[in-house]
């Protein structure tokens, strides 16, 4: 829950004193978890900063639970000072092993294809108003929490920037084929620091990309050489480079970022298709979590189906490109990849397999169908987000499914 969340739910606490009815000058909050409620007295002068202080102290109660507020302010409603407000602050977590020890959690690094990659901690760095998750790259807990703080301390103190340079992070790229009905594929990967080895050119077909930041071009370079028969050809931070390389060159397919700064897509994709020896154009969309894919999708399409693939099979729907490959040869491709996908759908589930799920985790699918994510999930319906990730996991064993995606096919067609 952000600060803005905090900032509707602040009151000033009221008394009366000889007949007359006063309104105290600080600012109050009711907090509620694991079934106990309690008010806090903030410090903070304004609404703005009360609402900072507020997220600050359920951080901390989601993170080390009640006995870490409890210590400081043993009586309902009293005030919280610098002790608290130093424990909860970026400046305390910034250095607070066991703060970091509790937000690791276990994901499963991209690996090569056809084996199971092990578990790793990763971290989610949340700062200024943006989150990523950053893989950590080992399952020792100590070591994890103290790369988590030095990451924490990069971002707080030199910026994202600054951090993505340095450090890897895990991103899901979402590639818009079809609209109407909308047919997208996506993938998860690790951002790259470093440019991973060329491959030859001979007999693939070649690929250009245009994506503003450095760590997601490099990732997207190596896993397009990384699919048999395509090869990354050319890189670019902007669409005005990448024009001026087609000028020369005739790639095959140019990838796109939706969000390119200080551009529409829609323009870059037109003049990118009206250059010389115009090859084909696919837009695509980054995003932090898998979660917010969904939340994002665009509405008013006639159905939809999202496709996860292995980050070394980002163009799976036009596998093994004929020569040349044209605009009616790629519709055709994608004509059949997505039949044979709709055709394996499963039988949706029977009334006894439904009838297994409870209440809650009824209504957090129903959420889920809706493309919200774990945190709004969370707001919703007034728990935590490792809660909503509890009833995820009990869901996909109780339909015997694997992605959210399938879940929520299961559940829509119940």
């Amino acid at each position: 829950m952000e600060p803005g969340y905090w900032r509707g739910r602040l009151y000033r606490n009221t008394f009366t004193y000889r007949g007359r009815r006063r309104q105290v000058r600080g600012w109050s909050v009711k907090m509620q978890r694991a079934g106990r409620r309690q008010t806090f007295s903030l410090i903070s002068s304004t609404a703005n900063q009360a609402a900072v202080e507020a997220c600050h102290i359920y951080r901390t109660l989601v993170a080390q639970g009640w006995p870490a507020l409890t210590r400081r302010a043993p009586s309902p409603g009293a005030s919280f000072g610098p002790a608290l407000q130093l424990a909860a602050s970026p400046v305390a977590v910034a250095s607070d092993s066991d703060y970091w020890k509790r937000r690791l959690v276990r994901r499963r690094s991209p690996g090569p294809e056809g084996l199971r990659a092990a578990e790793e901690f990763s971290v989610r760095i949340e700062h200024a108003g943006l989150g990523f998750y950053f893989p950590l790259g080992t399952n020792d807990e100590r070591k994890a929490a103290r790369l988590a703080i030095k990451i924490f301390r990069t971002v707080a103190n030199e910026g994202w920037s600054a951090a993505n340079h340095r450090y890897r992070r895990e991103v899901t790229v979402a590639f818009h084929w079809v609209d109407d009905p909308l047919a997208w594929t996506y993938t998860t990967f690790h951002t790259r620091l470093t440019a991973a080895p060329d491959v030859e050119a001979a007999g693939r077909a070649q690929v250009a990309v245009v994506e503003p930041d450095a760590g997601i071009r490099l990732a997207l370079a190596d896993s397009l050489n990384g699919q048999p028969g395509f090869r990354c050809a050319a890189t670019f931070g902007g669409a005005e480079e990448a024009l001026r390389w087609r000028r020369t060159h005739k790639p095959a397919i140019t990838l796109v970022n939706q969000a390119l700064p200080n551009q529409t897509s829609g323009a870059v994709m037109e003049a990118l298709q009206q250059a010389p020896a115009s090859g084909l154009g696919l837009l695509y969309s980054v995003f932090d979590d898998s979660d917010e894919l969904f939340k994002s999708t665009p509405g008013g399409a006639q159905g939809y189906l999202l496709k996860r693939t292995p980050h070394r099979r980002l163009l799976d729907p036009i596998a093994e490109p004929p020569q040349p490959l044209t605009r009616e040869a790629m519709a055709e491709r994608l004509r059949e990849y997505f039949q044979r996908l709709s055709a394996a759908l499963p039988v949706g589930p029977s009334g006894r397999e439904m009838a297994r799920l409870t209440v809650r985790e009824h209504q957090l699918l129903a959420l889920l169908s809706k493309g919200h994510s774990a945190k709004e999930i969370a707001a919703e319906l007034g728990i935590s987000v490792w809660t909503v990730h509890g009833h995820v996991k009990n869901i996909f064993e109780k339909l015997n499914v694997h992605t959210r995606t399938e879940a929520v096919v299961r559940f829509l067609q119940k």
